[in-house]
């Protein structure tokens, strides 16, 4: 499942459409035909997620969404070591703007890359629970939160225990209705090959008279697709 994520701040949501692939969205046969693949493609959110600890455990102090709110919901801090405590809000800043900032450099996104940017803030830290860490999270929602989709962890949501311990239970989840997913088909390769896809993620492709690639594409393994 490919992930189209813009890498632009200065071309604003609604603006670049995908439509070039099929079925289209707007004229697909709703009985024999899957899923709508044309869409326009959303700036990932990223909320700076507040903990409280109103009584001896830590909860968010409202809603929060995007790459941070999904990062303390499922990366236990130093799980990989002595560590069992939720990710802390600032170094949750840190490790959301170096994830997005590899996005937008249009970097290669594998689980092994993510986790380097996790534990270079975090040591010992991992965004699955591969290595033996309490960690609950995914590559895939975590491209899927990069590409657009919408993750919200509600206003008092539980992100450590009263001992300092994190919290594995999921709080959050997608909202539904804000994220079409891709799907690998001819057309998207087409698409990349030569078509929409293509012109955007050129660096010489312009906006308001600015040059620079506007999306990256990447497979489900973190992979640049081109």
């Amino acid at each position: 499942m490919p992930y189209i994520c813009k890498i632009r701040t200065d071309i604003p949501d609604g603006i670049l459409q995908v439509l070039d692939l099929t079925p289209n969205s707007s004229q697909r046969n709703l009985i024999y035909e899957p899923a709508g693949q044309t869409k326009y493609v959303r700036r990932v959110e990223n909320d700076a997620v507040v903990t409280i600890s109103p009584g001896a455990t830590d909860i968010t102090a409202v809603a929060y969404t995007g790459v941070s709110a999904y990062l303390i919901d499922h990366v236990e801090g130093g799980g990989l070591a002595a560590g069992t405590a939720a990710l802390p809000d600032a170094d949750l800043v840190t490790i959301s703007a170096a994830i997005i900032s590899a996005m937008d450099a249009g970097t290669a996104m594998g689980l092994a890359a993510v986790n380097a940017l996790i534990s270079a803030t975090v040591a010992n830290s991992e965004l699955t629970s591969a290595g033996g860490s309490a960690s609950t999270g995914s590559l895939a929602e975590l491209l899927r939160v990069l590409a657009g989709a919408e993750y919200l962890l509600p206003a008092s949501s539980i992100t450590e225990s009263p001992t300092g311990t994190f919290d594995p239970t999921v709080a959050g989840a997608f909202t539904a209705g804000v994220f079409r997913q891709t799907y690998q088909t001819g057309s998207l390769e087409i698409s990349i090959g030569e078509g929409h896809l293509f012109d955007f993620i050129q660096a010489t492709f312009s906006y308001g008279g600015t040059a620079g690639a506007a999306l990256v594409v990447y497979d489900e393994d973190g992979t640049v697709m081109t």
